[in-house]
This record gives structure tokens, sequence and C-alpha cells, in this order.
């Protein structure tokens, strides 16, 4: 997420370097599949980024980190002796058939990884520039708790530099390389770092490139006299991806940025199996270890990477370094505290809270005939889903809109989930409170202090009968005249939602067509509603691609005879798509994830066919 700071000084690029990692995850899992001489080609490129780390890295990588902060052990039982390398370490080209041959299977070994973006060597060449590192990032491998944590370590974080004094910790790598940078993150993180990749930014476009492109859904026009995107479903490819990325010409300057690096992220490893990567991948690896260093032998990659690409988007945490920010003799600085640098270590070396995987209801539901229409007009509810499954809020928001009430907050209860569903009021509204629980069919009101207005609370014996779509009339739609003149301009039914949440406002519109393929394209809209006054859109989006990567993996949420896909975690949902009519219909959130999923859903499940 984002941290506060002067717009005059630019934020670390990191998201732009986790690009890079997960497309080397993705080639690698081909060469895993491939097996016999691909493996050992493979190894030798390997075997050739080994031979350039320098030996003061695996020294210091053989070093305990020590810090006032508690000291977290590394999940790894090997050991290397200072300035030796290690034994999996190797530059040959053949090896006996017996042992190099097949690729390795199992799970890799837990460790922590260090992803230092800083080298500035041309392709071919083993020497590099000196400056200071562009990108800090933390990488955290579980297998057993099976998740994967990466922490950006913002370059402008004042940190006591070994032998140097405090200084800003990208500094380390102009005094000391990539060697003093592991020393300094060991000894102001107390984290033990096992194993080292240096990446360098040309990766990402030469990559990108290579690969054909990335599906980009670009949320807001762009135009700040370097680069003009229109909003939408497109492929861009690693010039323009890489000017998207880093924009900040807008009022979310820096922060919007690595947003944006992050949605590109996600992106990439959606996509990164659907590309011919087999006829692509010679030449892939070849431009892939022209800017990738590692200690890392080809086993170890090959593990991490058959793992990685098959994890859960629950089970992968992305997370930042924030505190206040400062000039310090006119320099500009991150300083958190340490009770703040602590909490970022424990947050990255814990599994994910919530997988969104929940069990079926476990009281049933209830009887479809309690649930009744009644006039909710003028009557404002939150509804919180207590359930411990997705979409249950969404479902009795939908109804209750439908029924005339305002919705208020839909979101997760912050509490543990409860046993029963239950209706509570502040004093003056009981009779609206047993309107709304008529309408739902729940039994238990009652009279909270604590209530600020009729709130609906969902427990695990609650979940909403029947059908909620449809019964809306078109004239609730803003802006009703410019959605019929949308649903002239594209061949399909164009959906709107019939709830946008109040601190939205409709902004744009537009028909365009998808690139697919060679002379190929797919017609598609997106509308842009606009939060507050800042520069960040919520999106409804349509196409006939019915198999655009968009529509990756999630969380299933069935409604009547369509079923919702949730995709991101519970903390940062990215969207919500589903296929209706032979068509494609997404729900996008704001760049900063302003919005819950209980919140997209509802939006979803509310929208209706323009006539």
């Amino acid at each position: 997420m984002a941290i506060g700071g002067d717009s005059r000084h630019p934020r670390m690029r990191g998201d732009l370097k986790r690009v890079a990692l997960w497309v080397v995850l993705g080639l690698l899992v081909v060469v895993l599949v491939a097996g016999g001489a691909s493996y050992l080609w493979f190894r030798s490129q390997v075997g050739a980024s080994n031979a350039r780390v320098d030996p003061e890295i695996l020294e210091a990588l053989s070093e305990k980190p020590g810090t006032s902060l508690t000291t977290v052990p590394s999940t790894t039982s090997s050991t290397r002796p200072p300035g030796s390398t290690s034994s999996s370490l190797s530059t040959t080209t053949t090896a006996p058939e017996t042992t190099t041959t097949e690729p390795p299977v199992e799970a890799p070994s837990g460790m922590n990884i260090v992803l230092l973006g800083a080298d500035k060597r041309a392709p071919g060449s083993s020497e590099v520039t000196e400056g200071r590192s562009d990108v800090i990032i933390l990488v955290h491998v579980d297998p057993e708790k099976n998740f994967l944590s990466m922490l950006s370590v913002p370059r402008d974080l004042r940190a006591d530099v070994p032998g140097y004094g405090y200084h800003k910790i990208n500094a380390a790598y102009a005094y000391g390389g990539g060697a003093l940078v592991i020393r300094t993150i060991q000894s102001v993180l107390g984290v033990d770092l096992d194993h080292y990749v240096g990446v360098d930014l040309e990766a990402f476009k030469a990559i990108t490139d290579k690969l054909g492109g990335v599906y980009i859904d670009v949320d807001r026009p762009y135009d700040d006299g370097k680069i003009e995107f229109d909003p939408g479903y497109q492929l861009l490819d690693g010039l323009h991806a890489l000017r998207y990325v880093r924009t900040r010409h807008d009022s979310n300057i820096d922060f919007g940025r690595n947003e944006r690096q992050q949605r590109y992220l996600a992106a990439v490893r959606e996509q990164a199996m659907r590309w011919n990567l087999p006829l692509k991948l010679p030449g892939l690896i070849d431009t892939l270890f022209d800017y990738v260093d590692t200690d890392m032998s080809a086993n170890e990659i090959l593990k991490l990477a058959y793992w990685a690409v098959r994890l859960d988007g629950t089970r992968i945490k992305a997370g930042t370094i924030t505190g206040a920010t400062g000039d310090i003799n006119g320099s500009f600085y991150i300083l958190p505290t340490e009770e703040q640098l602590a909490n970022a270590v424990i947050d990255f070396l814990s599994a994910p809270e919530d997988t969104g995987i929940v069990p079926p209801s476990v009281g049933g539901r209830p009887d479809p005939a309690s649930v009744s229409s009644a006039s909710l007009s003028g009557v404002t509810v939150d509804v919180l889903n207590s359930t411990g499954r997705v979409g249950e809020a969404a479902l009795a928001a939908v109804w209750l809109k439908r029924q005339g009430a305002t919705l208020g907050e839909i979101r997760d209860s912050k509490e543990k989930p409860i046993t029963n569903a239950t209706v509570t009021y502040p004093a003056g509204q009981a009779e609206a409170a047993r309107r709304v629980a008529q309408a739902l069919g729940i039994s238990e009101v009652r009279q909270s202090e604590y209530a600020p207005r009729v709130t609906v609370t969902l427990g695990r014996t609650y979940a909403f009968p029947g059908r909620v779509l449809g019964g809306f009339s078109t004239s609730s739609f803003a802006d009703s005249g410019a959605w019929r003149a949308l649903a002239t301009k594209v061949g399909f039914p164009v959906l709107a939602p019939t709830y946008v949440p109040p601190s939205c406002r409709y902004s744009f519109q537009r028909s365009y067509e998808i690139t697919i393929g060679k002379n190929k394209t797919a017609p598609a809209y997106r509308v842009g509603y606009r939060y507050l006054s800042e520069d960040r859109y919520l999106g409804l989006s349509g196409t006939t691609w019915l198999d655009a990567p968009l529509a990756s993996p999630g969380i299933e949420v069935e409604v009547g005879d369509l079923a919702f896909t949730v995709v991101g975690t519970a903390a940062e949902t990215d969207r919500v798509w589903w296929v209706q009519d032979k068509t494609l219909y997404w729900v996008t959130n704001t760049l900063f994830h302003e919005f819950n999923r209980e919140e997209l859903l509802t939006i979803a499940i509310s929208a209706v066919a323009v006539p």
C-alpha cells in the first residue's frame, strides 16, 4: 500500500521488479515440464548466472543477522562457510545422465530471498556500473504453510549502514555492493537471508516484448505529455507497459505508480501460463539470464518455480515498510519506528489469515417463505457478513436495495463469525429494524447503543434464500441516456449497475476493440466511476472474449444460475467477473482497493441489461 510523503521525492519502483520475478517463475515451470536436454541446457544457463555473483555476497548470506529487533532465523537448514559458494552451484554444461536429465519435482525448502534491482550491466557483459539500488524486495517462501510473501524495502528508508552510519538504505549498494545491502537488511530487520537474485530493470521491457506483451486493465484515461492511454482492457508491449506503470503526473503521484506496478505484476502472473512458451523458451531464457544474477542452483529455482506458480492467489502476500516521512539535512527519508519495522517483518513472515475458502452453511438456509417484500424507503442499512462465507452480505444488500433501502456499509464483520443473524438498531428506529428483519427472514432484533443505524449482521446459520437478480427499473441508472447510447455501439448486451457506492459518481464510458490475436479483435466497453474527487476509478466492463486472461481463478459465489468469481485477497480484492449470455463482465476495484469484496459483489449482482 502507498505511504505518505512529499510528492517531490519519487518512491521506489519495487513492484516493477516483482514482475521479473514472476516471469522467471513462469518460464521455469515450462523447463520443469520439458525435462531432459532442456533441463541440462537450463542448468548451464543458471551456472553462468551463478558465476557472476560476487563471492562477498555469498559470505554476507552466510552471516547471521544482529539487530535490536527480534531475530528471525532462516527456515533452511543448509549452511555455507564464509567466502565459499554453495555446493549446488555449477558452471558446467553437462552432467551424469542419471542425476541431471530430470528436474526436481519436490517442494522447495523454506527460504528468504533478497531481490535486488541495481545492476546496470549491458547484456552479455560482466561489468556492472556502481550506483544506488533502485529496488530491494524480500521474498519469504513457506511451503509448510503454503504461502509466499514479498516485502518491499523503500529505497528512502533511513538505516544504519554497517561501517558508514545513517543513510538511505539504497546507498549501501554504492558503498559496498549487494553484500553490504544484505548486511544492512539483516542488521536493520533481523531477517536471515538465504539467497540473492539481482535483476536489471531492462529485463522488464525485454522479457515483456519477448512474450508478445501483457494485457492490462487500464482504469482511466492517461495523458501526461509523455504517455496517452484510453481506459479499458488492452495489450501493452514492453515500452508502453513501462510507461504506464511509471507515470506519476496525477494526484496519486508516486503512490499510484506503485499500485499500477502491483496490478501489472498480477497480470503477468495470471497470463504466464497462457503464453505459447515452449516455442519462445530458448530466446526467453537467453534474454532472462542476460539480466539476472543469482546464487540459487538450477534445482532450487525449478523447485521454487513449480511450487510458486501453482499457489492460489489468496496465498500470496505483498507489503511495504511504511512510516513517517521527513527531511534530514536536506535529504528526504522514510522514518518508521522500531515497532513499525517489527510489525512489517512479523506480517511478512506470517501466513495470510483469510484464505476465502469457507464451508457451507452449518445451520441451513432460512425458510424462503420467511423472506418477504417490505417497504424500506427511507431506511439506511449497514450489512455485515459474519458467516465466514464470501458473498452473503452482497446478496442481502441487493435484496434490501430492491425493497427501497439505502445501503450504508457493506463489508465483512471485523469480529469472528457468529452463529445467528441479528438486526440491531439505535433508539427510535425499532419499526425500521423490524421491517428490515422481515425482509431478510431474521428473527433476532434488538436495540443497541453501539449501532449507528439499522445494522444487519449475518451469522453462520444464515444464507440468503432464493434468487435476487433483476427487479430493478432502468430509470434508476445514473445518466441512463448515456448507457443506452453505449448499448447501441456494441453488439452484445450492456449491463449497468443499479447499486454504486455513494462515494462514486459516473465519469466516462468507452466502446472499443480488444486485440486478441493477429488481425483478430473482440468488442468491449468500459464505464468508469470516479471515487470522491480523487484520480481513482471503479470500473464496469464487458466483452465477448470469454477466454480473456482476467477471467482468472478465485472464490466462486453462486447466485441463481450465475457464478461470480472474486479475484484477490480479502484485504485487497482486485475484481469480480462472471459470464452471462455468452459475454464476460467484470467489476474492477480502484487502484488503491477502496472497496471490499462484498461491495464489489453487490455492484456485480445488481447489474442488469440496458434495454
